[in-house]
């Protein structure tokens, strides 16, 4: 795998660029790095002309220290118009063995569903294959039988929504190679095949979007998001205590803890510790009291049960909307943990707290999972991983979905030299379907 690999994440708060590749079983990342964001709010471009200039200078640091242009680069992209849906076709096994052939021509049957002219498609991603009566096959080419079942999930965001991004992409000097959904990506990265199998609910917190993805059975089996995130709790500091968006933000990165007095005993020792530790926070050795700068620039002194009741009000908010989304799933999907990753994750109490409303282990997610996972699976030695001194300083909750696209892509590149008809074919499939809605 020689071509370099380029990610840009477009986030609400923030816009990182990754350029490195996987030679010789190693990660060699030679760009790891984020900027301010302008023009997104909650998912969506609000002002073409500042993403592009934000983007622009993404491009201009890249190429001005390493003296090359990025020409070409895959998106990871996060918005609240995204949909999943599960559709499934079968076919009949024309000479007893399956070929890949047939493989084709069940996804392609699976894949035959109604989509709105608006929408545009992101992931086509196969869930199982069943042959006769056989369940849960992952790859059924030179197997036996006489029917095939094809069961994929169909990822689609809004049209307008995608080709703006793509739009200033361009704008800004570089092509869109991919779309990647941040809550794939950012699976990815957190995700072993065991937290797959037994079932994983993992949650992005953003600034701007929440995105969730579920796994069960090693298959993704649901994916959705909403737009409140940390920018939210960011706001309600800002507007509760009157003081500037900057002020607010730092407020809520030094002194926010998510966790309200409740009785609760975490279900694992890592949490315990950590509840015992907040418990020292609030007492006689935690401030009662911080001083902030107001608007009128003039030194205030503020309550920190002032500051934590305003935190977690809106923690309890994006918890009981993710709460909801797991009580409305199918009886037949189980959930044995969540995984929180994004920055807002790193929020003081969080985990705590979202075990105790989601009945759930909780642990915060970091990107070197899946980098693990990746050279388990292909046989390497996974200690090289962390010989990269960009990439380890950067394995942090804020990076899983730049890190996780990374995996995605790499994965598409290895694969696709060894099982290419099959990759092929998706890619094919995708641009099909998209031709169709876009007539």
């Amino acid at each position: 795998m020689d071509e370099l690999i380029k990610i840009v994440d477009i986030g609400t708060s923030k816009i990182s660029l990754l350029v490195g590749k996987i030679n010789t079983q190693k990660i060699e990342v030679l760009f790891l790095n984020s900027y301010p964001s302008s023009g997104i709010k909650k998912g969506k471009v609000v002002d073409m002309d500042a993403l592009t200039n934000s983007l622009k200078r993404v491009v201009s640091d890249f190429e001005t220290k390493l003296d090359t242009k990025i020409k070409k680069a895959s998106i990871c992209y996060s918005g609240i118009d995204i949909k999943g849906n599960q559709s499934s076709g079968t076919v009949k096994i024309r000479k007893k063995i399956i070929t890949e052939e047939d493989v084709n021509f069940a996804i392609d049957s699976a894949s035959a569903m109604v989509i709105p002219q608006d929408r545009e498609i992101i992931h086509i991603l196969p869930v199982e294959f069943i042959v006769d009566d056989n369940t849960g096959i992952k790859d059924p080419v030179g197997m036996r039988g006489l029917r095939l079942e094809a069961k994929v999930y169909v990822i689609t965001a809004s049209s307008n929504q995608i080709q703006n991004i793509i739009t200033c992409c361009n704008k800004s000097g570089f092509e869109v190679e991919e779309v990647i959904l941040q809550g794939i990506a950012s699976s990815e990265a957190v995700l072993s095949q065991h937290d797959k199998d037994f079932g994983c609910l993992v949650i992005d917190i953003g600034a701007g979007t929440t995105d969730m993805a579920i796994f069960y059975d090693g298959y993704i089996k649901h994916i959705s998001n909403f737009p409140i995130a940390g920018n939210h709790i960011t706001n309600d500091l800002a507007i509760g205590l009157k003081i500037s968006h900057n002020e607010a933000e730092r407020i809520k990165t030094q002194f926010g803890i998510a966790l309200p007095e409740i009785n609760f005993i975490p279900s694992n020792n890592h949490l315990k510790e950590a509840y015992a530790q907040l418990g020292n926070l609030n007492s006689k050795n935690r401030l009662s009291e911080i001083e902030i700068v107001g608007n009128d620039r003039n030194p205030v002194k503020i309550p920190t049960t002032v500051i934590k009741e305003i935190v977690s009000a809106r923690c309890e908010e994006i918890i009981e909307i993710i709460k909801g989304e797991i009580n409305s799933l199918p009886e037949d999907i189980n959930i044995s943990s969540a995984i929180l990753t994004g920055g807002t994750a790193l929020m003081q109490g969080l985990p705590i707290f979202a075990e105790s409303l989601l009945s759930l282990p909780v642990r915060i997610g970091r990107p070197d999972t899946g980098l693990v996972s990746l050279f388990s699976e292909m046989g390497w030695d996974d200690v090289s991983i962390y010989d990269n001194e960009t990439l380890v300083k950067n394995l942090t909750p804020q990076f899983s979905s730049l890190i996780g696209a990374f995996i995605y892509r790499t994965r598409e590149e290895l694969y696709g030299r060894t099982s290419s008809e099959f990759e092929k074919f998706f890619e094919k499939l995708k641009k099909w379907l998209n031709s169709l809605i876009n007539k």
